[in-house]
């Protein structure tokens, strides 16, 4: 007990690292568009903060930490992704009609169906495809039958004819016609084309070579179904001779005479599409180019350097230097990645972007990555530095990711409306930002995470926050001075705290931007928008070109449409076609002819593909050419990240290669304390296996302890006066159920009281106590049910043999029995599954029963005798059945002052039994694995905690099989006479000084408590190795002017089965800083195992709440050796002798 002397001053200067944060406006989930219309039903425009049990939440913080611990992979597999979408978009942009070389670079472009009258028709174009062979339209008998079929219509007409005089005419618009054909390479020679040895090299090489109507012969003008090899033509399947006058010169007339007399002449053995030659289909295009004009440069500049400014700033929020530039090239990649995959998604769905200019794509990826980003990183730092990193990630991705896909949901629902209001080449830009949204959360998730990880890893978030919170409770502004500081309304929209700058950010500005987008093709045609004009927007307006096909397809194996083949023209070969329809214009208006199919003679079109097969080729043509550089590039980037990120974390991982090493660095003991409500010491202490807890107070004072994992802090509930002033005291006994729901107390007049821990008030629900009797069994138990769903029943089994049990919830529904006619000495409600619940007892003649839950109660379902030493009529003293996680439910562990067993929970037969010298107060086992002789599930080891000698020091005896006896376990069945026994183990013995301390031991291997420093260890500096949250712990410590070494008198140690010994310091001063103060403390307890990694004592009216960071048995039950583990605080092995 703890003497009660004053208690030490309050201290409201100290922030709880524990304590669950308080965002600010800029920190929390942003709000959504769709919140402000859900105003009216629900009263506020705040999204909804879910609770951390929500499924939602909880996927997402699944997410959150599975990302954060296997960071590594995920970061690699997120880069192979990003680099296998990003290369087409990157590398076959070489080709000149795909990737960026299809878009315009400072231009606006339109390519919309004309309805206006004839006399403004400007150029008329008329097409003779030739088809040879498939992918053989490079072969001279192909070339020379293209070059009769041009004669045939044109004339034999040669470049030096047109060339001395083009320019001229080009220059005042007085030439009329011209034409455009693959066959200028050569001069439109025949000889020319026999002599040529390599026809390929040459269209290569004279790719610049102008035409009669001044347009370069770049091969994408020229041919059709090309094949290229970066910039080179490879093959191609169709040669194009490209017809070309002004409308109304009477040219076009001939040419139409020329190709109706080519079935009877120059191509008398070919198949012509039409059969007769004479084409008649048309359709009239306006097509634009206008240049970028000043304002509009100057307004996309503007827009950048808003979002550059913007990005300065909330760096220059965050209080990490070195982290900045990281982050910033972390940013640029993600953004980078999500354009160019977006890119090639467009690409392959045909999604024509090329009527906005390159510049504008990549703001809308900016607008909302940024968001997302800087959110996710003001939730990370809005939790304390203190708690794990991969938690840290988890509970900031659980708070603000579902806002985040909700924010991603809503972009794509207002784009997708907005595609059917605005132009069709703003509506491909929906499509773009749709596309690039999800990309952009689908890194963010996996990226960005990751890399954030890595981060926090590397301590420049973690320490610069841990440093800002000390200086920020430092440094208080007295209220003179809070009041004479004056925050204008810049100052607060740059620091977040105007809802306006957290709310709808990128929604609204990617709204704006695209009505922006859309007003510069509406202005072009309608300087006033009517209501008319708006209502024929709202039917659909007009359709593009992109919408349908130019023509119908021709009936033959084609490589591609005609309409196709016009939208991978580039943008330099149309600025010099206006230059012939309408010199120094920005658009014009043009007659598009349905192109003249000819099929030449004996030519073989069945390898060209059809339909599905199409797909199918590209993807083996895209798997023959580029599979190898893609595969170098995908290796290439996953290599370069993975040295990359082994070079950042260099310092950490330190010059150690091996994994033991590693793991002794992640491996630690860390302590927190909880503050409670009591004025006087704790007397009793219940746990959960949820790390809940409850505590009764000397001075009649509860409090119940809530865990929330996600938020890794307790919450702290006090039972109000007129409750506790309502019991009957003392209280006997006290209990918990697993989810915190009810607390139960047993009080002095033999009524079991219930307590709501969500109201914070008794429930009418009342029991009576059974008999007289202890209590063996007090348990809380929930059972599932198929209408109802889970309930949550409490059974008590007292030392007479009477059972109580009842739901909560339901009055009246309780049943009392007597389960036995002796006395009992102990129980244990065993859950092996959610709908299958045992109750096992132990009979004070060492008779083992097991029932089963059922409808109608717990009914008998084995019994077995245990070998215990009962000479003196009975067992002597109480009886412990527990099971091990390892093991699981099929075997008990009953554990009586001398004897342990292992028994067999379907047969109750005995399995092992282990003989005690000294009397038993704790027993902790080893990894599990199979015996190598008969296969049954063995021990590497069991550690054995004796009683606490007057000295206050224990001892744990380990037993563990000899090196190399039959793989070192320890068998359980023992079903050969080859296994080794617990007979046959060797005997480590370890004491541990325990001076007014208190122990328990946990399945994970080892024994958490609170000791004493002896005064020999006064000054005793802390440990020599440390984990990183004990360095910093250590740190923040030594920055206050009155710790001292002195002042450490208490520590939590673990004792691990090799005996090693790892120790925490209790300071005294971090004592004094809690809330409510802290009593001086003579002895530590009690104490209570919590879940399999810590354990509670009780220390005063606080309690410590022990940590092992490293679950024990991380080995489980695999066969290989134990991991031998290493703590990271101070160690001392403490065996004092061996024995075999």
């Amino acid at each position: 007990m703890s003497r009660f002397g004053r208690r030490r001053p309050e201290s409201k200067s100290r922030l709880d690292p524990f304590q669950r944060p308080q965002l600010r406006p800029s920190n929390q989930a942003r709000s959504n568009m769709i919140w402000y219309f859900l105003y009216p039903l629900r009263g506020t425009s705040q999204p909804p903060r879910l609770s951390a049990n929500h499924p939602i939440r909880r996927a997402f913080f699944r997410h959150g930490k599975t990302t954060a611990q296997h960071w590594l992979i995920t970061m690699l597999v997120s880069v192979a992704i990003a680099m296998g979408f990003s290369y087409p978009t990157i590398f076959l942009s070489e080709n000149p009609t795909a990737g960026f070389a299809a878009y315009p670079h400072h231009v606006w472009t339109t390519a919309r169906p004309f309805m206006g009258e004839e006399r403004l028709i400007d150029v008329e174009m008329r097409q003779i495809w030739v088809h040879g062979s498939y992918m053989n339209a490079l072969n001279k008998s192909v070339l020379n039958s293209a070059l009769g079929i041009q004669q045939a219509i044109v004339g034999p007409e040669r470049l030096t004819t047109v060339y001395p005089t083009l320019n001229d005419q080009l220059r005042t618009g007085a030439i009329s016609w011209g034409y455009h054909s693959p066959l200028m390479y050569w001069n439109n020679s025949a000889d020319t084309i026999s002599g040529d040895e390599d026809v390929v090299r040459t269209i290569n090489d004279q790719s610049r070579t102008s035409s009669s109507l001044n347009v370069a012969l770049r091969p994408a003008s020229v041919f059709a179904g090309k094949r290229f090899d970066r910039k080179k033509l490879r093959a191609a399947d169709a040669l194009v001779i490209t017809l070309m006058n002004k409308a109304g010169d009477g040219v076009g007339g001939q040419w139409e005479d020329s190709m109706e007399a080519l079935a009877s002449g120059a191509c008398q053995n070919c198949t012509l599409f039409p059969h007769d030659g004479r084409v008649t289909r048309n359709k009239v295009y306006e097509f634009s180019f206008v240049p970028l004009s000043l304002q509009e440069n100057i307004a996309l500049t503007f827009a950048y350097t808003c979002m550059a400014l913007y990005v300065l700033l909330s760096l220059r929020r965050l209080k990490a230097f070195h982290s900045r530039f990281g982050l910033v090239v972390t940013a640029i990649t993600q953004m980078t990645c999500s354009v160019l995959a977006s890119v090639t998604i467009c690409g392959i769905l045909k999604i024509n972007l090329s009527t906005i200019p390159q510049n504008a794509y990549p703001f809308v990826v900016l607008v909302v990555g940024l968001e997302n980003m800087f959110r996710l990183i003001n939730a990370v730092l809005a939790y304390p530095a203190t708690m794990a990193t991969d938690q840290r990630i988890a509970n900031a991705l659980g708070d603000v990711g579902p806002v985040s896909v909700a924010t991603a949901g809503q972009n794509l629902i207002i784009l997708s409306l907005l595609s059917y209001f605005v132009s069709p080449g703003v509506a491909a830009f929906c499509a773009f930002a749709c596309i690039a949204t999800l990309f952009d959360a689908f890194f963010l998730l996996t990226f960005f995470v990751a890399v954030l990880n890595v981060d926090i890893r590397r301590f420049e978030l973690q320490d610069t926050l841990a440093r800002s919170t000390q200086q920020r409770a430092r440094r208080r502004p007295s209220p003179v001075d809070s009041r004479s500081l004056k925050h204008t309304w810049f100052d607060a929209l740059v620091q977040g705290r105007l809802p306006f700058s957290t709310r709808m950010a990128g929604t609204a500005v990617t709204t704006t931007f695209i009505l922006s987008l859309n007003y510069h093709f509406f202005e072009r045609h309608e300087k006033v928008t009517s209501l008319r004009h708006l209502l024929g927007l709202a039917r659909g307006g007009s359709r593009s070109v992109a919408d349908f096909d130019t023509f119908t397809p021709p009936p033959m194996n084609a490589t591609l449409t005609p309409g196709e083949w016009m939208r991978m023209q580039d943008f330099d070969t149309a600025k010099e076609v206006m230059r012939l329809a309408k010199p120094g214009a920005d658009s014009f208006v043009i007659r598009v002819f349905a192109p003249l199919i000819v099929v030449l003679a004996d030519a073989d079109r069945t390898g060209a593909p059809l339909g599905t097969e199409a797909w199918v080729h590209a993807l083996r043509s895209y798997a023959i050419h580029h599979f190898y550089p893609v595969a170098v590039a995908v290796v290439f980037a996953v290599a370069f990240v993975a040295v990359l990120m082994n070079f950042l974390l260099y310092s950490e991982a330190g010059e150690e290669p091996f994994p033991e090493e590693r793991e002794r660095q992640e491996d630690g003991l860390s302590l927190r304390s909880v503050s409670l409500p009591h004025k006087l010491d704790i007397i009793k202490l219940a746990g959960t296996e949820k790390a809940h807890f409850v505590t009764v107070g000397l001075d009649r004072t509860v409090a119940v302890s809530l865990f929330d994992r996600a938020q890794q802090d307790y919450k702290t509930i006090g039972a109000p006066a007129e409750v506790t002033s309502s019991l009957r005291w003392p209280v006997r006994d006290c209990l918990l159920d697993d989810i915190g729901d009810y607390l139960a107390l047993h009080c002095a007049d033999d009524q079991i009281v219930f307590f709501s821990c969500a109201t914070g008030s008794l429930l009418e629900q009342s029991l009576q106590y059974p008999d007289d009797n202890p209590p063996v069994l007090f348990r809380f138990f929930r059972i599932p049910g198929k209408e109802t769903g889970a309930k949550t029943w409490l059974v008590i089994l007292t030392s007479g043999g009477r059972l109580l049990t009842t739901c909560m919830g339901e009055k009246g529904d309780r049943e009392t029995t007597r389960l036995s006619e002796r006395p009992l000495v102990g129980a244990a409600l065993i859950a092996s599954n959610t709908q299958n619940r045992k109750l096992y007892h132990v009979t004070e003649d060492a008779q083992l029963v097991g029932y089963s839950w059922g409808e109608d109660g717990w009914k008998e379902s084995c019994s077995g005798s245990l070998p215990l030493d009962t000479r003196l009529g009975g067992l002597s003293s109480a009886v412990s059945i527990t099971t091990h996680q390892d093991l699981g439910h099929e075997i008990l562990m009953v554990r009586s002052e001398k004897e342990v067993l292992f028994v067999d929970s379907s047969t109750l037969n005995t399995l092992s039994k282990i003989d005690l010298d000294t009397p038993l107060a704790d027993i902790t086992l080893g990894n599990t694995a199979h015996c190598a002789a008969c296969g049954s599930v063995a021990l590497r080891s069991v550690g054995l905690i004796s009683e606490m000698d007057p000295d206050g020091s224990s001892e744990m005896t380990v037993l563990s099989a000899r090196d190399g006896d039959l793989g070192g376990a320890l068998c359980l069945r023992h079903n050969t006479t080859s296994c080794h026994s617990f007979a046959q183990a060797s005997k480590a013995t370890h004491k541990v000084q325990n001076p007014a301390g208190s122990l328990c031991a946990l399945d994970s291997q080892a024994v958490l408590g609170l000791r004493r420093l002896p005064p020999l260890k006064e000054d005793v500096t802390p440990a020599k190795q440390a984990s990183s949250a004990q360095t910093r712990h250590r740190r923040r410590a030594s920055t206050r002017p009155s710790t001292t070494s002195r002042e450490i008198t208490w520590e939590a140690f673990k004792v691990s089965l090799n005996g090693e010994i790892e120790s925490t310091p209790v300071l005294a001063n971090e004592d004094s800083e809690a809330e409510g103060g802290s009593l001086y403390v003579n002895s530590a307890g009690p104490a209570v195992a919590l879940d399999h990694q810590s354990s509670a004592v009780a220390f005063g009216n606080q309690v410590k709440v022990i940590m092992s960071s490293r679950r024990g048995s991380l080995a489980g039950k695999s066969d290989g050796p134990a991991i031998q583990r290493h703590g990271s605080t101070s160690k001392r092995r403490l065996t004092l002798r061996k024995g075999q």
